[in-house]
Formats: C-alpha cells, sequence, structure tokens
C-alpha cells in the first residue's frame, strides 16, 4: 500500500471507531495507535502501519459474542478451548477480518499484528511485536506498575516483548486464569533470542 492509501485507509478506521467504540476504548486505541508509532521510529518500522495497525486493534472490542464468532469463520484459525469460553478474547481477530474485508487492507504484517495482539505469536514480525506491547504499555493504563512500563520501554524490541509477555503470565497465573498456547509459544522463541527480563 502506499502512504497516500494508509492515510485515507487510517481515516476511515478512526471515523469508524469513533462511532462504534465507547470513548474510553477509543481513546485506549488511539493511545495506542500513538505509542506504536513511536516505537515504529524508534526501531525502524513503517510508522504509518504502526499507528493503524494500534488505532484498529480493539475495534472490535464492543461487538457481541454472536458477531465476534461470525466474523471469525472466515478466518481459517478456528476457535481455541480459551476463546470458546470468553469469545471477547476473538476481538483481534474480529478486527483483522473487518479490517481486510471492510477497509481493503491486505498486508499480512498489519493484519497479523492486529490478529494476533491479545495473546501474541510466536511467528511476530516487528509491527506485530510494536503492537502488542502499545496496547499493554500505553500510557493510560492504570493497572501498570510505572517501573513496569519505564523498564519494559527502556528495552530492545524482543525484551520489550518478552517482558510485557512475562508480566501477563504472572497476572494470569496469580488469578487462575487459563494462558495461551500461543503466548507461550510467543517467549519460547523470544527466550531463544537473549536474556530474560
Amino acid at each position: 500500500m502506499t502512504s497516500d492509501e494508509l492515510m485515507r485507509i487510517t481515516a476511515l478506521v478512526d471515523q469508524y471507531a469513533i462511532k462504534v467504540l465507547p470513548t474510553p476504548r477509543y481513546l485506549h486505541s488511539f493511545r495506542v495507535a500513538t505509542l506504536a508509532r513511536e516505537l515504529a521510529i524508534r526501531f525502524g518500522i513503517d510508522e504509518q502501519e504502526a499507528f493503524l495497525a494500534g488505532l484498529v486493534h480493539d475495534i472490535c472490542k464492543a461487538e457481541g459474542s454472536d458477531r465476534l464468532f461470525s466474523l471469525v469463520r472466515s478466518d481459517g484459525y478456528g476457535i481455541g478451548d480459551i476463546e470458546a469460553k470468553k469469545p471477547s478474547l476473538l476481538h483481534g481477530r474480529a478486527a483483522a477480518v473487518l479490517l481486510e474485508r471492510d477497509f481493503s487492507v491486505d498486508s499480512v504484517s498489519i493484519l497479523d499484528a492486529v490478529r494476533h495482539h491479545t495473546f501474541g505469536s510466536p511467528s511476530f514480525d516487528s509491527l506485530g511485536k510494536i503492537v502488542y506491547v502499545a496496547d499493554k504499555l500505553e500510557p493510560g493504563r492504570q493497572d501498570i506498575d510505572p517501573l513496569h512500563r519505564t523498564t519494559a520501554l527502556e528495552k530492545d524490541l524482543d525484551g520489550m516483548t518478552r517482558m510485557v509477555a512475562q508480566e501477563g503470565v504472572r497476572y494470569l497465573e496469580h488469578r487462575g486464569r487459563e494462558i495461551s498456547p500461543e503466548t507461550m509459544e510467543m517467549l519460547t522463541v523470544l527466550g531463544e533470542r537473549g536474556e530474560t527480563a
């Protein structure tokens, strides 16, 4: 996609998001997009793609279970046990379907970043890691220790992604919740590339 196409699609997505998302969710998405753009500049990734992926990542967050199931039927990934128990976790996959179908985005990198931002993915490229991290560390999140945010944002991209994923696993374990295989596989891949957080 050209820069002009990305800007046009981003404007359309922004208008759509304002209509369908509650204001707090829209503001979260805008902050994720902004942090994703900042990280993209830092790590040499296309900043417009990062902004678009961040902006659209939660665009289906307000959808009901029936609509989410309807959207993800076409993506070819099936429904995992965790998603079947908590359909709201399908919102990233549904957003990727919507982005491709209704906004004609064909970038595999953007679609994968949006599709897998909830659990992460062992096959994430840099854009996927950026959106995953930006979603968890955007400055409006009140449930994050400021020291954790600062420390994570000082790391390289793999270290940042690893630290965010490890914190997510600790959070879920502490609450007795199930951890997705994708998250654990991503941590295995990231662990093979360097230090642990």
